[in-house]
């Protein structure tokens, strides 16, 4: 069996070792000309920790994160905090693997290495994809290069995507992200904590936490706009104007945006679930299938889902067509629900002080009455095993 993965991101490379690992041909195209640093942190929940674990991966990627003690929300206007999460040894006791925070190109290159290790995985880069047909990818120019099973990996403008179901636009949310990341050592002694933050306020939050072991910061700003759409994640930002948005919010926000090299923003786009993700020997993986607003960390962690479960699905020899089916049944409902909740939360984030207090409220009291009781509302997410799922 021969699979052509279209796209060398996480969930495109996460799949790759996958299928290398029970014994698949794979051949993975990648657009862009060479394999680089791209993007900055982001954080894999346990579910996300486990998936890595079905894949050999757990080791390794401990030793690239950073396991925050906990997650905060908290007003910017009043500094009170609205919610607290424990993480840390609790994570692993409740969830059975730990909450790590992660260099996205440390686990691209980790990612990468290990699917290069299995010795089933080619890598072609400068590939870009045209159109897929039964049997086939074709690339830009006519070449033909034919597989058992073709995987779109490509992201929220899949082309593989629009090839099974039409060039269906992307709706723009109305909300731009910036995103950067702080040596600590630029920063003033005491600003610096072991966990992740977010600041809630009207039409904008801010959420930072450590990556690479604590050396570095990583944090993403989120504002309101209408006008501005463009989607690259290496897209310059203007400091001084994402200083402006968050004038008078913690100090620690503004010494972030001032200690980064530079800022960088993208516009975020979001699609209604899809229907079905497959047609014949053909199939969508991640943001491809459904994208993910980043309002619950949740994008890496789906796809990385995602190709545990469809490596579980293929069978060298086995019919090819059962197997996506399978997939995609144990997939959809799931991934429509987090998508949903990080909606929910976009909304959330943004909200006034009163509304938020009362947003938050129930949360709050709950855990306390009974410490640790708001974990219980990620049981459902955290608690998933990929490796476990049917099919």
């Amino acid at each position: 069996m021969r699979v052509i993965v279209v796209g060398a991101g996480l969930g495109g490379l996460a799949l790759a070792l996958g299928l290398g690992r029970v014994g698949i041909d794979v051949l993975v195209l990648e657009q862009a000309s060479a394999f680089g640093e791209a993007g900055a942190g982001i954080q894999l929940s346990p579910n996300a920790v486990r998936a890595l674990r079905s894949l050999g991966l757990e080791e390794r990627v401990r030793g690239i994160g950073f396991a925050p003690q906990a997650v905060e929300v908290r007003d910017h206007a009043s500094g009170r905090r609205r919610l607290r999460t424990e993480l840390g040894d609790a994570a692993q006791a409740r969830w059975r693997a730990p909450y790590l925070q992660v260099h996205r190109a440390d686990l691209h290159a980790l990612l990468l290495d290990a699917a290069g290790r299995t010795g089933r995985a080619d890598f072609r880069l400068g590939a870009r994809v045209a159109g897929v047909e039964a049997g086939a990818a074709v690339l830009e120019g006519g070449e033909r290069l034919p597989a058992d099973v073709v995987v779109g990996c490509d992201g929220v403008r899949s082309a593989v995507r629009a090839a099974l179901w039409g060039d269906d636009a992307a709706r723009f949310t109305g909300q731009v992200a910036w995103r950067g990341t702080v040596p600590v050592d630029r920063l003033p002694p005491g600003l610096v904590r072991p966990m992740a933050q977010v600041w809630t306020g009207p039409h904008r939050h801010f959420v930072c936490y450590p990556v690479r072991g604590g050396a570095l910061i990583n944090f993403i700003a989120v504002t309101e706009e209408r006008r501005w759409r463009t989607e690259s994640w290496s897209e310059p930002g203007d400091r001084a104007a994402l200083l402006h948005a968050f004038d008078g919010w913690p100090g620690s926000a503004r010494a972030l945006i001032e200690g980064a090299d530079a800022v960088w923003r993208w516009a975020l786009y979001d699609r209604p679930p899809l229907p079905r993700w497959s047609k014949g020997t053909i199939t969508l993986l991640g943001d491809a299938a459904h994208p993910m607003l980043p309002f619950l960390a949740q994008g890496a962690a789906m796809a990385i889902e995602d190709a545990v479960v469809l490596a579980g699905a293929l069978t060298p020899g086995g019919p090819v067509e059962a197997a996506l089916a399978r997939y995609e049944a144990a997939r959809r409902a799931r991934t429509a629900r987090v998508q949903a909740w990080s909606r929910r939360n976009a909304a959330l984030f943004h909200l006034p002080g009163s509304l938020a207090a009362g947003a938050f409220g129930a949360a709050s009291v709950l855990d306390r009455i009974k410490p640790g009781g708001a974990a219980q509302r990620f049981d459902w997410l955290y608690g998933y095993d990929a490796a476990a799922a049917p099919p």
